[in-house]
C-alpha cells in the first residue's frame, strides 16, 4: 500500500510503501529511507448545526493536527443522521469564539446546514412583488438570466445577491444555492398550454 509521507533524506513529500503494518513501518520509493509513521489519532468535537432556525447537536471526527476555519465544510453526525454543513462559528475550550483553530483547542463548531437550503426569490411582475423559498440541494447553481417556472408563469432571474453582501447582475454570472441570500426574477409571461 503507497501512501505520501514527508521524508527526512529528500526533503519533501515522497510516495512511501507500507513495510510493517503492525508497527507503521514505510519505505521511502525515492531513496529507500525506513520511518515509521503511525496514523493520526481521531478526536470527535461537538457540533450543533442550524437549518431554517433549527439547530440539532450533532458531533464531527476531525484529525487531532486539523486546522479549522470559518467557512469550512464537514459531515455532522446527528440523531437523524448525517447532514453536510458549513463553519460559522468556532467555540474554544476557553469558551471564546474564533474563526480558525486547531481541532484540539475546540469545544463546538457551529455549522449551518448546506446539504439542502432555502433559497428566497423575490418575484417580480410590474409594481407586484411575490416571495417564494425553494428548497434544492446546497450544490445547484442559479445563473443571472436563467428562466424559472411557478405554476403557470415564466421569471428570469435578473440579479442575485450573494450572502458576502454582493450582488451578481451580469447575464451568465452564476453562483451555488448554499451561497445566496436572495434570488431576484421578473415576470417573462405565461406558458402555453399550462
Amino acid at each position: 500500500m503507497k501512501q505520501f509521507f514527508y521524508c527526512e533524506i529528500c526533503g519533501e513529500e515522497t510516495p512511501h510503501k507500507l513495510i510493517r503494518e503492525k508497527t507503521h513501518l514505510y519505505m521511502c520509493e525515492e531513496c529507500g529511507n525506513y520511518a515509521n509513521f503511525p496514523p493520526e489519532k481521531e478526536i470527535v468535537v461537538n457540533a450543533i448545526i442550524s437549518f431554517e432556525g433549527e439547530s440539532e447537536r450533532g458531533k464531527v471526527r476531525l484529525k487531532e493536527s486539523e486546522e479549522i476555519e470559518k467557512g469550512d465544510e464537514f459531515i455532522v453526525e446527528t440523531d437523524s443522521g448525517f447532514r453536510i454543513g458549513e463553519v460559522t462559528s468556532i467555540e474554544l475550550l476557553n469558551d471564546k469564539r474564533s474563526e480558525t483553530a486547531n481541532a484540539k483547542q475546540i469545544k463546538t463548531i457551529w455549522l449551518r446546514d448546506t446539504g439542502e437550503v432555502g433559497v428566497r426569490i423575490s418575484l417580480h411582475k410590474r409594481a407586484i412583488t411575490t416571495p417564494v423559498t425553494i428548497y434544492v440541494p446546497g450544490e445547484t447553481e442559479f445563473t443571472v438570466g436563467e428562466e424559472l417556472e411557478f405554476g403557470n408563469k415564466r421569471y428570469r432571474i435578473t440579479k442575485i445577491k450573494v450572502r458576502e453582501g454582493k450582488v451578481l447582475d451580469r447575464k451568465g454570472d452564476s453562483i451555488k444555492a448554499k451561497n445566496i441570500r436572495r434570488v431576484y426574477a421578473k415576470f417573462e409571461g405565461k406558458i402555453k398550454g399550462k
